[in-house]
């Protein structure tokens, strides 16, 4: 293997890197806006679907070779999290209340069907408590869920508010590549004859150009719905 294509696969050093998104497909570039944006506010998503698509061959070679300078730049997002106080242990705590929602329905489930089956009725005394307290669990664990992702979500935002200058440069790339996705999904869009308004965009920041607000954050939804502009702008 060539000195030059080792370092090609090692990712492009960012002094030399040039985002270029020409070559990706509407979802693809749909699906990265969002993760992009999101990461900018240390909202990390599982990357390794990228792998998948690759192993796949659904994601263009040359934005492959762009694609580990990307993650790397992700995952200096990533590992902020662990690094504020608090954030591991609440995790944790959220972990052990998803595990024992998850075992009580394991061990409910079984029993409530063999009840079932076979008409036994000191089953049913054990396993229909059982499948309740199970259900309730699981309400519960996904309650916590909520709870537990604002609190570290809040938490982080307070780490990086009282951090100044905390990764400022890659939150300025990521603001730049996810503007660049932005203007390549409109030239999709206008190319292909695809109306916007059936292509909505999640964002979780309104800072871009190109785009007109649809739903704002409200509730439990936490980010933007927009629609991306396709008429050429003046």
């Amino acid at each position: 293997m060539s000195k030059t294509s080792k370092k090609k696969r090692l990712g492009i050093p960012l002094e030399d890197f040039k985002f270029d998104p020409s070559e990706l497909d509407l979802d693809l570039t749909q699906t990265l806006i969002s993760i992009f944006d999101g990461y900018r506010i240390y909202r990390c998503f599982d990357l390794t679907f990228m792998e998948r698509r690759a192993a796949k061959g659904k994601a263009p070679r040359e934005f492959l070779m762009q694609w580990a300078t990307l993650r790397g730049v992700l995952h200096k997002f990533a590992a902020i999290g662990p690094r504020v106080p608090g954030v591991e242990k609440w995790m944790a705590q959220r972990q052990v209340i998803a595990f024992i929602s998850l075992a009580l329905l394991t061990i409910s489930a079984p029993l409530l069907v063999f009840g079932l089956i076979f008409r036994l009725e000191w089953v049913y005394v054990v396993s229909i408590p059982l499948a309740l307290t199970a259900i309730g669990a699981i309400f519960l664990s996904v309650l916590t869920n909520a709870w537990f992702n604002r609190k570290v979500a809040w938490a982080i935002f307070d780490y990086t508010e009282n951090t100044r200058g905390l990764l400022a440069e890659e939150k300025e790339l990521l603001h730049t590549w996810t503007q660049a996705l932005i203007y390549h999904a409109a030239r999709v869009m206008r190319k292909e004859e695809i109306k916007s308004e059936k292509k909505p965009q999640k964002i979780y920041t309104d800072e871009y150009r190109g785009i007109e607000i649809i739903q704002e954050p409200k509730g439990l939804r936490k980010h933007y719905v927009v629609r991306i502009l396709t008429e050429r702008q003046t």
